[in-house]
């Protein structure tokens, strides 16, 4: 099993590396394979930037990845759409990190979580993938692949964000002028904050510790949408802020 990770983690190394997509070469074997996968592109690229984390419901079971080298990138951003396999957009809820917790054994409970994360911000997380036939792709493979993650754009700052009334945020996506949503609400978890905790405990648990400096989102508000090479992208909360690119 240890071959079969360390062959999926040069290919997808490779794929980064040059711009080519690869094709699954094998089945994974279990959640602990997609990490231990994740794990590797990640040390062979440098200390991780923060994490990804998302819940189809609020009581589903998350699925995180890590957010790599390089990933975090203030708005206004600019990226090469002509280089890009695809463009995906997600409006999200993000955090800044601003403790360290060290990796340990014992459950990081929710007041130690709360009391390492600062400021939340309007993100923007950009999504490309490095396999191809993504539509087609096995799921666990897709999250080995980070879950297809390019990079998060960190937009506003907002700093009373417990105080916040979740359900009721009002968030809009606008491409090239046009509005393509406009919306209450969205994010399938509900509540960022349930999966905002359970991504500090499993980092801490399962993948090294958390540091301050990194950061943490939390799932699309607006879906994920593609656009073309060539489009600008604003993403907004209603009285929050609001985050931009353009490819």
């Amino acid at each position: 099993m240890s071959q079969d990770i360390s062959y999926a983690v040069q290919t997808l190394l490779e794929a980064r590396r040059s711009g080519r997509q690869m094709a699954p070469p094998f089945a994974l074997q279990d959640r602990d394979a997609v990490y231990a996968v994740q794990d590797g592109v990640a040390r062979a690229t440098g200390p991780v930037a923060g994490w990804k984390v998302g819940a189809r419901t609020p009581i589903a079971d998350p699925n995180p990845a890590p957010l790599l080298a390089g990933a975090l990138v203030p708005s206004p951003a600019r990226f090469d759409g002509k280089a890009m396999h695809m463009i995906g957009v997600e409006v999200e809820i993000s955090f800044h990190i601003v403790r360290d917790i060290p990796a340990r054994a014992s459950v990081v409970e929710r007041e130690e979580a709360l009391a390492a994360v600062g400021d939340a911000f309007v993100g923007m997380e950009i999504v490309d993938t490095r396999l191809a036939d993504f539509k087609n792709a096995d799921p666990d493979w897709l999250l080995a692949d980070n879950q297809m993650n390019h990079a998060l754009v960190m937009g506003d700052r907002v700093r009373d964000w417990k105080a916040l009334d979740w359900p009721t945020l009002q968030v809009r996506l606008v491409i090239d002028g046009q509005t393509v949503v406009d919306q209450q609400g969205g994010l399938g978890a509900v509540d960022p904050v349930r999966p905002l905790i359970w991504m500090i405990d499993h980092a801490v648990r399962r993948r090294g510790g958390i540091r301050a400096g990194q950061a943490i989102t939390t799932g699309s508000w607006t879906g994920l949408l593609y656009f073309p090479a060539g489009s600008h992208a604003r993403g907004e909360f209603l009285g929050l802020g609001a985050v931009e690119a353009s490819f």
